[in-house]
């Protein structure tokens, strides 16, 4: 059994990890904020509640992806590529939105 994990997926779990700690980091100093208002009260509650709720948020993706590869590569591989592209996008466009106007 391959149990090789696709660069896909490795990608999109260090996105959403460079989120999810990017925007820890700057919320708590003060120079951004949260645009999701689920996210944003997680945040107020802890950053261990944010840090818990964003990785269940992204890793059960992940999870499924991998698991659907193994009975078609072609679909896993162009379901991930869609969900980097519309995650980064999304992630920049509401930065800049929220955080730089």
């Amino acid at each position: 059994m391959n149990c090789k994990i696709s660069m896909e997926s490795i990608v999109l779990s260090l996105l959403c990890l460079a989120d999810m700690l990017s925007t820890l980091i700057l919320v708590s100093l003060g120079v951004a904020v949260e645009q999701n208002p689920l996210m944003a009260a997680c945040l107020r509650h802890s950053p261990v509640t944010f840090l818990l709720i964003k990785t269940a948020s992204f890793v059960p993706f992940i999870l499924l992806t991998e698991w659907y590869r193994r009975r078609n590569p072609a679909f896993a591989r162009s379901a991930a590529r869609i969900a980097i592209v519309l995650y980064a996008s999304t992630y920049v466009i509401l930065t800049a939105g929220v955080n730089f106007t």
